[in-house]
């Protein structure tokens, strides 16, 4: 520990400088995290950020100072840039700027063309994703007429509020939960239990360490669905972990393709994880947009153009994005969990696809499987025969290093068997000719007695 204690506060730096670079560091196990930690704490260094749940520390490191050293000690499982984190509202060059919507227009938009268009109306008198927890990894949630927020967290600042400073989580949210109340939109599933992860800052951007942060929570509060309408800069070893642990749990997580348009040929991560459904943005046409990225792993598409949805003001906006596609997906997932909620992370990602409709012109790298169908789903979802889910538990594997018996205990073991088995046999055997011995004196008896009655001749 001496060792890793001077490793570490040769390259961890208290605060962030232009010769420093924020990395996560992840430790083998617990004990390793809690050896970590308190090195740093005797060090007088604060990390930016612990996660116990993921054995991760978040701190500055110098740039200039290599970590090889630190990379082969026993203790470290890997260090990873903190990569950056964008929200996948499309940009402005390829939509115009976010509309608000003024309060004499609300009733105009009642029903917004993304709910109709995936039918979710109709599963309203079976469905409206009531008990089902829905975790909104994003910006945050503002307090709003048309929203019910359940609870949340602030994994950028863990003593701040989830309120959204930006609007893009309002968003999103409004159109997963939306009451429809006062003539105020309608959302996929009005009655889910919606939460606010706020992740992502005032201007939609963050790290990955946030994200792996606010995954572990939704872990730890047993959340149904998590829909997170982000992308990366690059890859993260440690968010995919955590989503695999998220999945392993039965948490059914949604992502957006990214906003990359045609000639990118890649979706951005943690859609491209094959534990996500990573979603595709149409328009009113039935097209898919212009800004949607193409590659592969799309697994299913939905609208994502001229959404209009809360906002951080209490009132409504219009926006456009893989991001308000994939709420949509989010929804309808939480109808079909309200249906049969022992649907698994696999079983619901086949019925969203086999379910779905196929876009005219558009091949799967584009569109997937096609254009969600909530109705449809639902249907499936009811009709389902469902595998049970996989344990929570480890599998427990047959041991091989059990000690070894000798041969002569094994042979005096199995004869003690063979006779007990044969003592078992003679038994049964004595109590079967008891019992037809005793029929037979039965059966005497009763023929002298019926000869007695009968008269002399």
């Amino acid at each position: 520990m001496r060792q890793l204690s001077r490793m570490l506060t040769a390259v961890i730096h208290c605060k962030p400088s232009s010769q420093t670079v924020r990395k996560m560091i992840v430790l083998k196990d617990r004990k390793s995290y809690e050896d970590c930690v308190k090195v740093l704490t005797k060090q007088g260094i604060t990390p930016v950020k612990k996660v116990a749940k993921a054995n991760m520390v978040c701190c500055h490191l110098d740039q200039d100072i290599s970590i090889q050293d630190l990379l082969h000690h026993p203790s470290i499982k890997r260090i990873e840039t903190d990569v950056l984190v964008h929200t996948h509202a499309a940009p402005f060059q390829l939509q115009a700027p976010t509309e608000e919507i003024s309060s004499n227009q609300f009733h105009n938009h009642h029903y917004p063309w993304g709910i109709t268009a995936v039918h979710a109306p109709s599963v309203w008198p079976r469905s409206k994703g009531r008990g089902i927890k829905v975790g909104v990894l994003d910006t945050g949630i503002s307090p709003h007429p048309d929203l019910r927020i359940a609870g949340g967290i602030n994994t950028i600042s863990r003593d701040s509020s989830y309120k959204d400073d930006n609007g893009h989580g309002t968003h999103v949210a409004g159109t997963i939960a939306g009451l429809g109340k006062r003539k105020l939109p309608y959302g996929v599933a009005p009655q889910v239990s919606l939460y606010a992860i706020k992740a992502l800052d005032e201007k939609g951007d963050g790290f990955v360490s946030d994200i792996v942060e606010g995954v572990e929570w939704c872990i730890a509060q047993n959340m149904n669905i998590i829909n997170m309408s982000l992308g990366l800069d690059g890859p993260s070893d440690s968010l995919h972990a955590s989503i695999r642990r998220a999945y392993r749990r039965g948490i059914i997580i949604i992502a957006s393709a990214g906003n990359s348009g045609p000639d990118n040929h890649t979706i951005d991560a943690p859609a491209f994880y094959q534990e996500t459904i990573a979603v595709a943005a149409s328009d009113k046409k039935g097209q898919i947009a212009e800004f949607s990225s193409r590659g592969k792993g799309i697994d299913i598409t939905a609208p994502g153009v001229d959404i209009v949805s809360t906002n951080n003001k209490q009132g409504l906006s219009m926006d456009s994005g893989t991001s308000m596609a994939a709420p949509h997906v989010t929804g309808t997932v939480a109808l079909m969990l309200q249906s049969n909620p022992a649907l698994g992370p696999d079983q619901v990602r086949k019925i969203i696809m086999s379910t779905a409709h196929h876009l005219k012109g558009y091949n799967s790298r584009s569109e997937g499987h096609g254009l969600v169908d909530a109705k449809l789903a639902v249907k499936a979802a009811v009709k389902s025969s469902v595998i049970k889910r996989r344990p929570l538990v480890p599998v427990l594997r047959r041991r091989t290093d059990l000690p070894s018996v000798p041969e002569n205990s094994l042979a005096a073991a199995s004869g003690r068997r063979t006779g007990a088995i044969r003592q078992r046999r003679q038994r049964n055997s004595h109590q079967l000719k008891s019992k037809r011995i005793d029929a037979l004196v039965r059966t005497s008896a009763h023929n002298l007695q019926r000869l007695s009655r009968q008269p002399r001749k």
